[in-house]
């Protein structure tokens, strides 16, 4: 466990083991750190965010963006894009959920 560059980030290695494993370890560590955080008044949400300078490089500066989003953020969804099918296997079977 270390913490991030970002304001309240944080990074837990879990280490490598085989997928179905990999899954089930992911699933639990989240779940233990919803309810631990929840027990004292905390919310961990588990959404990433990239900031640089005390800027939001996903957003857009301007209007002249067609989704509001930089280019950094374009190529960003470009790659979950690109990458789906394989991000799918760790993150469907976790719903993104608040409470």
């Amino acid at each position: 466990l270390h913490a991030e560059a970002g304001k309240g980030q944080f990074e837990i290695a879990l280490g490598h083991t085989v997928a179905a494993k990999a899954a089930d370890n992911l699933i639990f560590t989240r779940e233990v750190l919803r309810a631990v955080a929840r027990k004292h008044g905390l919310l961990a949400t588990f959404v990433p965010n990239l900031w640089q300078n005390g800027e939001n490089v996903f957003m857009a500066s301007d209007s002249s963006s067609k989704h509001g989003m930089s280019s950094v953020g374009e190529k960003f969804m470009a790659g979950v894009l690109h990458h789906l099918s394989s991000i799918l296997a760790f993150t469907a079977p976790v719903p993104n959920r608040l409470l």
